[in-house]
């Protein structure tokens, strides 16, 4: 990897870091959810600097080229960090369609109950007033 590609690759990977740590100090993420981010970075700033080793791997699996490896690590990457958010999206979904259902169940029951007490009090007050009549 010529020295000016490996520069600005190590420039990028930190600038990456900063830019997730200030997101976690302001409070716009969580570090459970930047972890992933954080090895992202790691992996670019371990292809920049020790990228003969990077490239030698790369041989070895039989990719001809340190960048196509890079490539195709940082998209596999991507897409497993992908999966993940889409698995835990459609289980925040269902925690909201559960959620919905309590909230209307019990807004049935408090409607229900209010409902009861209302008759229950007329009738009170109605007997009350034929006794007094």
């Amino acid at each position: 990897m010529p020295l000016p590609l490996r520069i600005l690759a190590i420039i990028l990977a930190v600038l990456f870091f900063i830019y997730t740590i200030r997101l976690i100090r302001k409070n716009l993420a969580e570090v459970r959810h930047m972890l992933k981010w954080f090895i992202l970075a790691l992996v670019i700033l371990f292809g920049a600097i020790f990228s003969e080793f990077a490239a030698k791997i790369a041989y070895a699996l039989g990719v001809k080229t340190l960048t196509s490896f890079a490539l195709f690590v940082l998209v596999g990457m991507l897409l497993v960090i992908s999966i993940r958010y889409q698995i835990s999206l459609i289980a925040a979904e269902k925690q909201i369609k559960t959620l919905i259902q309590e909230v209307s169940l019990l807004r049935k029951e408090v409607k229900d109950t209010d409902l009861d007490n209302r008759e229950s009090q007329e009738s009170k007050l109605n007997h009350t007033t034929k006794n007094l009549e």
